[in-house]
């Protein structure tokens, strides 16, 4: 079950390329996919057994195990960089974090851990920034009704382009700030005991994202038939995002979706500091890279 709606985020392409060209079966495996329809429908099945895997953020897995001891844990990280950033219009003049200060910024649903490490590495005082709740509709930039706007990099952007809105954004990378998108998450239980069907679905799975990366159009081709009445031209800037926030040194060596425990372990110090984690854990209990390491050598 993706953790969304049908639309071309990386680890989602994967899975409907890997499906259409018949890897699962190759594998020995019958995969049906679903869509999150929201409120955490995707962890909630996911953590009762009616779902095998799924797709979360590395922040939100690490949250989720301190703060509720949620039975998941990562199998591969498909987004090297977190997926979030903040966008103010081209011809703003806001230049720099500091000049937050005074201004309207808006979050979505929580005030996300990306955003307090930033304020945080820019030393600006968050007393004095106005903090307001938005939904996900980019237009409320556009309106004024906020200065900084919190986007999804790879999709919004694109969105706000659309409706002749040009825009600068400020990413926490850009800060040193470590960050981690998107992953494929199951349940340790299952990663327990069944190691090799883990191997299997992340063989054919990651065989569709390279084939993705290899061939984009017809990834977005294929991403359509799930993503009905969904803008190819938009689906295609989403893949070329994600595609590009997918790869970095780890993976030039060890393949698509590699997994850092280094990285990892510097995100959840990070939440831990800011107190967006409740609680210490054990990293081990949230990422397990047993398969795919076994996956990108061939085994």
């Amino acid at each position: 079950m993706a953790g969304f709606k049908p639309q071309a985020n990386l680890p989602f392409v994967g899975v409907y390329v890997a499906r259409e060209r018949g890897y699962f079966r190759e594998q020995g495996l019958e995969v049906d996919i679903r869509h999150s329809t929201g409120q955490s429908e995707h962890v909630q099945l996911l953590a009762t057994g009616r779902v095998q895997f799924s797709t979360g953020s590395a922040p939100d897995v690490l949250k989720r195990v301190a703060t509720a001891d949620v039975p998941i844990v990562a199998v591969a990280q498909i987004g090297q960089r977190g997926e979030q950033a903040f966008a103010v219009r081209a011809d703003s003049s806001i230049r720099s974090l500091k000049d937050w200060e005074g201004k309207l910024v808006g979050y979505k649903g929580t005030v996300s851990a990306d955003y307090l490490a930033m304020l945080k590495a820019a030393g600006v005082d968050r007393s004095k920034v106005r903090e307001v709740s938005v939904g996900f509709d980019p237009r409320v930039l556009i309106e004024g009704r906020v200065d900084v706007y919190p986007v999804f990099e790879s999709n919004e952007p694109d969105t706000l382009a659309r409706l002749g809105v040009a825009t600068r954004l400020f990413h926490p990378a850009e800060l040193g700030i470590p960050s981690l998108g998107l992953a494929y998450i199951t349940t340790r239980d299952l990663a327990r005991t069944r190691p090799d069907l883990v191997r299997r679905f992340l063989a054919a799975a990651l065989r569709g994202i390279d084939d993705a990366v290899r061939d984009p159009s017809a990834a977005v081709e294929i991403t359509m038939r799930h993503a009905v009445g969904e803008d190819p031209a938009h689906q295609r800037y989403m893949l070329d995002a994600e595609i590009a926030a997918a790869q970095n040194e780890l993976t030039r060596t060890q393949g698509i979706g590699a997994i850092s425990s280094e990285r990892w372990d510097a995100l959840y110090r990070l939440l831990l500091d800011l107190g967006v984690l409740p609680k210490a854990i054990d990293l081990s209990a949230v990422i397990d890279d047993r398969a795919i390491r076994e996956v990108r050598a061939g085994r």
